[in-house]
């Protein structure tokens, strides 16, 4: 372990080391890590030199800036500062700390940058340079503004210059408070150049993307995708990001793509890499940890920090390692990536274990760093409460302990056991470097010296560099050195055909890719690139064909077209190459779709289905009526049991475009009634009857035929079921059914699959008569039954007040409702519905503590886990998974919370309202349709948003079909559980969930 310098030495010996009150002083802190064996840990900087550090970098010259976010969690009144820590004595290692800048509200990220930094500082990008080199900066620019200013975890930040010469910051957009509203209510406004009215801007907080950006060219665009805080880069410029439980995933398809066509409803972007799961166990050694209200123990729940391990410093198999801070559980986790076609695959480096872990529950570890010298730079907190107090208890909230630990922090160097010590503070003369020997450092194994290589180049854009770049594509034999120079070449506007030519056979696949997206660049002015490009569409390397794939999705060329479909046909499995395929068909949906029949019909896989169904929901919301109009005669003209598969599919897509395409139905209804007379089970008639019913018969002798043979088949008991299935779906167009058909299918001796589908039709041919008799029979409807009955309840406001009467009347009890669609109706739009649903169903004269006491000697019971699983199933399945499985995807995987407190997650379930888990927020969308949906909004992209029902299923709605988007403010988990579960039951549920 590397000696304290004397410049630390009064530091750590005066520092408080009393463990329950200050945490422990820097020096004993040491001691509580254990460490990955082959490395070691020595400390860089701490109090009093720095506290609350939350990112670094070094500039060419050697110097640390380190951004201080003193005001996390709640205070915004310009606490934050930027240190610069420089070394005095000569020896290289950080010894004296000036404040740079102060003044700041909650400085989220810095990165050096021309002769100064940037700072990400919600709302503000800003600028700011020491002019006159007194060590504390006398200029301020605002470069970009406009994000919110949000709870902190959900602000922009991280700066980084990424490959190819543009500024990444990342972006999770805003989240809705319901506790600090003042504070952090805030949504922001068009993200903007405020000094350059005449450049581009992006909507309101980007719609909560991370974006990119150049500062002197005045361009903006907004990616695809987000990450909370922290983004990362592997050595080919994938973007990886995190997200609290979602621990690391990969940006696969850039927006520029999926822009390309506004019918691609993307509900993400993202690819969740790691093979062990979200929210997967962690392995820590804290010595009585710190957790709060809502803290997810035993799994990761507050991921950040995100980085690859570039530094060319670590051993094998650290060069494809990523790190992630977790710092509620005090540790370091690693994950190992391989290829995994377009996108990766992450696995544990270590099983059972972590990379770094601490027993201190002060150590909070929220980033890292490569530095100069290769080391990882871990960058401590050192709080004793990370967690922010909107997901925890009042209690701990009003304790006074949020800010203990704010006057400490520490940074921290890793390296293989037996480096060298740190010795390159105020060493570093790259700030002097000529032009060629910038060049040079390109060639560096790490990945410190060719960033800061090529952010100089570009700053200098010295023309004269062209020769020296060129001269490193021909001689290294380190492929990254060769994509940055590309990149360069590309920055100094020197872009040179041959070298590009050349790039593109290089031996390895991150070359070849890159010189792709050069190459993308230059199609217009460089028209015999298309050439040059076609023949790698049989490249070895997936993300080579996939990154060709999206590049000639620009070219409408005959050969560009034939060689994306020999991608799409190669690697039809992969469903980012078909996304892919898909964004570059707009005007030409329909030849790609019949393509893909000629090319795929022969045989049916996933890919090949899924594929069919996406480019038919393109094709239809294309809204050209002569290509619906061959795509439903396409599905329908044979009737060879080969190509029912692809048929179907067609439909389906089709029907998953919405209700805003016309649809020509004739030949749907033939087609049908031509089905119902053979007996055997058909995914297209399926098709054909979940399309109809949406779309209607307008041919009403064909509708008439249809609804006369329908009423038979559904009652006939000597038919296929899923023939009468079939039959009685498409009822729900007959207007003149008889009451006395549904009935009689909704009987204990009907198979449930009849059943529910008849408790939807009659629903919907008469909510008023099925309301009451769905009452009169509520003891003999099974749980599915119940479940699908809800449904017909909420969906008008006649069945609402049937519903509402029954339990007033106490004929059907509150806890079967299930927890969503009581929010539902206690945010109905009719006030009377609404009003009524809340003084049914809310409790909210009902003192929650009196309630928590009543039950508080379940905690004490021992509970029978095999038990709770019944309870778990009846009351908690219809919106909650454990471990993934046994229920509904709706609210949060109960296994998360297996290692909270009992008296926790008691408080929780019996008042859900007083925190809403992250990322559960319940929201109401109204569409320019008329509708209006009610869900979790699962997903983003730039220009869709995906909603989460109850049921589990979920759709994507454009952003521009959204007239008013609003959180409500109640929980998805209303209060009132206590009159669905006994003590004893609680206990039992309890055991259950903290044995998963």
């Amino acid at each position: 372990m590397k000696p304290v310098f004397p410049a630390l030495i009064f530091l750590l010996f005066s520092c408080n080391t009393d463990k329950t009150n200050s945490g422990l002083s820097p020096q004993d802190a040491l001691k509580t890590f254990t460490l990955a064996d082959g490395f070691t840990i020595e400390l860089v900087a701490a109090e009093p030199m720095i506290a609350d550090p939350v990112a670094m970098d070094v500039d060419e010259h050697g110097n640390l800036y380190v951004a201080e976010m003193h005001g996390y969690p709640l205070d915004t009144h310009g606490s934050g500062v930027i240190k610069l820590l420089t070394d005095t004595n000569g020896d290289g290692f950080p010894d004296k700390s000036t404040v740079y800048a102060d003044s700041l509200v909650l400085p989220m990220g810095v990165m050096c940058w021309k002769k100064g930094i940037i700072v990400v500082d919600s709302p503000d990008v800003i600028y700011l340079e020491d002019t006159d080199r007194d060590g504390e900066a006398d200029h301020k620019e605002i470069l970009l503004t406009g994000f919110a200013l949000s709870n902190p975890q959900h602000n922009a930040n991280t700066p980084v210059f990424g490959l190819d010469n543009w500024i990444y910051i990342a972006h999770q957009g805003e989240v809705t408070p319901k506790v600090y509203i003042k504070e952090f209510g805030d949504i922001g406004a068009a993200i903007r150049f405020p000094q350059f009215s005449s450049a581009p801007t992006l909507p309101q907080n980007a719609n909560g993307r991370s974006i990119r950006f150049k500062p002197d060219a005045k361009e903006i665009e907004m990616l695809s995708g987000e990450s909370q805080y922290g983004q990362a880069f592997d050595p080919w410029g994938h973007l990886l990001g995190t997200a609290n439980a979602n621990h690391l995933f990969h940006e696969v398809i850039a927006a520029r793509y999926l822009n390309r066509n506004p019918n691609l409803r993307l509900a993400t972007s993202l690819q969740m890499l790691p093979d062990h799961g979200d929210a997967c166990e962690v392995f820590p050694t804290t010595l009585n940890p710190e957790h709060q209200l809502l803290t997810d123990v035993g799994v990761i729940t507050s991921s950040c920090g995100v980085t690859w391990s570039e530094g060319g410093l670590f051993p094998k198999p650290f060069d494809e390692i990523t790190f992630i801070a977790e710092p509620v559980h005090n540790l370091v986790h690693t994950d190992k990536l391989a290829d995994k076609g377009a996108t990766f695959t992450a696995s544990r480096v270590y099983e059972r274990k972590e990379f770094l872990t601490s027993t201190d529950a002060w150590c909070r570890p929220v980033n890292f760093y490569i530095g100069p010298d290769g080391a990882l730079y871990i960058i401590d907190y050192y709080r004793k409460i990370i967690e922010h107090p909107e997901w925890m208890s009042e209690e701990v909230a009003a304790s006074g302990k949020l800010y203990e630990g704010s006057d400490k922090g520490r940074i921290y160097r890793v390296t293989p056991t037996g480096t060298s010590p740190l010795s390159w503070c105020g060493q570093i003369k790259l700030g002097d470097a000529s032009t060629s020997e910038l060049v040079k450092q390109l060639a560096s194994h790490n990945i410190w010296w060719r960033r800061t290589a090529q952010r100089l180049l570009m700053d200098r854009h010295d023309v004269s560099a062209v020769p020296f770049l060129k001269q490193v594509i021909d001689t290294t034999k380190f492929a990254p050195a060769v994509v940055h120079a590309l990149w360069a070449m590309e920055g100094l506007g020197a872009t040179d055909v041959g070298y590009l030519q050349k790039a593109l056979k290089h031996s390895v696949g991150g070359v070849r890719e890159n010189a792709i997206k050069i190459a993308e660049l230059h199609l217009k002015d460089m028209p015999s690139l298309e050439n040059d490009l076609l023949p790698l569409q049989n490249d070895a390397d997936a993300k080579v064909r996939f990154q060709l794939l999206c590049t000639l999705g620009d070219l409408n060329t005959k050969p560009s077209a034939s060689a994306r479909q020999n991608i799409l046909r190669h690697d039809i499995e992969d469903e980012w190459v078909q996304v892919a395929a898909l964004s570059a068909t707009r005007g030409h949906e329909l030849e790609m779709l019949e393509g893909a029949v000629k090319d795929l019909a022969g045989k049916e896989t996933p890919g090949r289905k899924s594929f069919i169904v996406n480019c038919a929901s393109v094709a239809a919301l294309s809204k050209d009526e002569n290509n619906i109009r061959k795509m439903i005669s396409l599905a329908t003209q044979t009737n060879a049991a080969a190509d029912v598969w692809w048929q179907a599919a067609i439909l389906q897509g089709v029907a998953g475009a919405g209700g805003e395409v016309e649809i020509p139905t004739a030949g749907l209804a033939t087609s049908l009634l031509t089905s119902f007379k053979d007996p055997a089970p058909s995914e297209r008639r399926k098709a054909e009857v979940a399309l109809l019913c949406k779309k209607g018969i307008e041919d009403q002798t064909l509708k008439k035929k249809i609804i006369q043979a329908a009423r038979g088949i559904a009652v006939d008991e000597t038919k296929d079921i899923s023939l009468r299935e079939d039959a009685l779906g498409i009822l729900v167009l007959d207007a003149d059914a008889d009451s006395l058909l549904y009935q009689k299918v909704i009987s204990p001796s009907t198979p449930e699959s009849l059943q529910k589908i008849a408790v939807k039709v009659y629903a919907k041919f008469n909510a008023t008569a099925a309301g009451k008799y769905f009452v009169a029979h509520w003891k003999t409807l099974t749980p599915a039954l119940r479940d699908v009955a809800m449904d017909a309840f909420l969906s008008s406001s006649q069945s609402a007040v049937i519903l509402l009467d029954a339990i007033q009347s106490k004929q059907i009890q509150p806890a079967t409702i299930g927890w969503p669609r009581m929010v539902e109706l206690m945010n109905n739009d009719d006030a009377e519905i609404k009003k009524r649903a809340r003084a049914l169903l809310a409790n909210e004269q009902t003192d929650r503590n009196e309630i928590f006491k009543k039950y508080e000697p379940a905690l004490s019971l021992q509970g029978d886990a095999a038990k709770g699983a019944i309870v778990f199933k009846n009351v908690c399945s219809l919106c909650h998974q454990i471990n993934g499985a046994n229920g509904r995807a709706f609210g949060p995987d109960l296994a998360t919370i297996r290692n909270r407190d009992k008296q926790f997650i008691m408080a929780d379930i019996l008042d859900p309202n007083r925190s809403i888990a992250d990322g559960y927020e319940l929201w109401k969308i109204e569409r320019t349709n008329g509708e209006s949906l009610t869900g979790i909004i699962s997903s983003e992209t730039s220009t869709t948003l995906t909603v989460r029902f109850a049921s589990g299923h979920e759709t994507t709605v454009p952003r521009n079909e959204i007239t008013k988007l609003e959180a409500i403010e109640t929980s998805a988990m209303p209060r009132g559980l206590e009159s669905a579960v006994s003590m004893e039951e609680m206990a039992d549920l309890m055991a259950f969930i903290k044995s998963n």
